[in-house]
């Protein structure tokens, strides 16, 4: 079974690895074959319309909200349950990948129900080399007012603004991915396969490692002042101890 080209490829899986730390939770709209990728890392919960997928990952959590009507401009459309979703989310979660429903039914309806959802954690939306997708992930940025990170086939939105490191990692990846698609694939989507620019993914490694470099120096840093709070510490405790001596040694006197 087969829901899309490439389910979650690892430009995404990069992606999400640099949102959240492992352990982390996602709550996954769609699921499918990538699924089982997400839950070697993290807990996830995968809300799923169609009733053959659940069950297909053994280790997630499954939601089944089946595709309802719903409204979007005035417009009937078709949506997962809102409020089996609403009943069964978890408590707590890390992050939200959007991946479904599938292309044929459109997600238009996550815009009319975002407000189920937790809007402090990023939100990573697949497929944006589509229209339909993209459009959705530039609505959310707006509506939540954040700035959207488009890459070639997925899309970011985040409540912190992602460093330097995290974009080149992401990017790079990315790239591989890209450079492995075939031209008639890459045609699907855009109007031409050629590139006006080769991708420079030695650039990325600089970035990279630039901010390694700067975090070691960093920590070094921090490192060398804690020593020398613990000596200027440890020096004004003598000095003090020296010159209130006197005083103590009075005190201890008229005690006895």
């Amino acid at each position: 079974m087969s829901k899309s080209h490439f389910p979650i490829d690892l430009g995404l899986l990069t992606a999400i690895r640099q949102l959240i730390p492992p352990g982390s939770t996602i709550v996954e709209l769609g699921s499918g074959n990538g699924t089982n990728l997400l839950t070697k890392q993290y807990n996830v919960y995968s809300v799923e319309d169609d009733a053959k997928w659940i069950g297909y990952c053994k280790e997630t959590n499954y939601i089944h909200a089946p595709l309802v009507e719903t409204d979007y401009k005035n417009q009937k459309i078709r949506w997962y349950d809102s409020e089996v979703i609403t009943r069964n989310l978890p408590d707590d979660y890390d992050l939200i990948l959007v991946d479904g429903p599938a292309g044929k039914h459109g997600r238009y309806g996550l815009l009319e129900n975002l407000n189920i959802f937790k809007t402090d954690v990023p939100i990573v939306i697949d497929d944006t080399l589509r229209d339909h997708e993209a459009e959705i992930a530039r609505q959310i940025a707006y509506m939540l007012n954040r700035p959207l990170y488009m890459f070639w086939n997925f899309s970011i939105i985040s409540p912190d603004i992602l460093t330097q490191s995290q974009i080149a990692k992401i990017q790079q990846v990315s790239l591989e991915v890209q450079n492995k698609e075939s031209d008639k694939y890459l045609l699907t989507y855009f109007h031409t396969s050629e590139r006006l620019a080769n991708p420079n993914l030695e650039y990325y490694d600089s970035v990279i490692e630039l901010e390694k470099k700067q975090k070691l120096e960093l920590g070094t840093l921090k490192a060398s002042k804690r020593k020398l709070d613990l000596i200027q510490k440890s020096f004004s405790l003598r000095i003090g101890r020296i010159l209130t001596l006197p005083i103590r040694a009075l005190s201890k006197i008229r005690r006895n």
